[in-house]
């Protein structure tokens, strides 16, 4: 290949990537509130985990952020309700995804309150989401 195409080639390459990396196609905030998300947040970062079981946490916390106690109450364990339940702040539609990872069964995923900052740490057990059975939300953890 002449030197003249490739190096054209190579810029096209590294402007398409650029201009794809700036529409920010990482998939995003699962959240009640239709307001866009802050400057300061940053996209999710992943790892490889299960579409099916991230999608599924993200109907939990936006059932959880409209106050949709039903949807809550298929779709997370009875300790994850409850810690949901007593957590509720009036912050409850500001939580942004920000990580998802999965291994042995699970993925475990997190979200950032972007009016608090604190953290959610989910975990769910991804051949129960899959199947979109209930309470595949196994675990809640809540740190800041």
């Amino acid at each position: 290949m002449p030197a003249f195409i490739s190096t054209h080639a190579a810029k096209w390459g590294v402007a398409a990537f650029a201009g794809l990396a700036s529409l920010g196609l990482a998939v995003g905030p699962a959240s009640a509130d239709s307001a866009p998300a802050s400057s300061a947040a940053q996209a999710p970062q992943s790892s490889g985990h299960p579409k099916g079981a991230v999608k599924y946490v993200d109907r939990l916390i936006t059932a959880y952020g409209i106050g949709d106690a039903v949807v809550v109450d298929q779709l997370a364990a009875k300790n994850v309700v409850a810690a949901l339940a007593d957590h509720d702040d009036g912050h409850a539609k500001r939580w942004h995804r920000t990580s998802a990872d999965s291994g042995k069964g699970y993925t475990w995923v997190s979200y950032t309150n972007l009016d608090t900052q604190e953290v959610m740490n989910l975990t769910v057990r991804n051949a129960i989401a899959a199947n979109k059975g209930g309470d595949a939300v196994r675990e809640i953890e809540f740190v800041g």
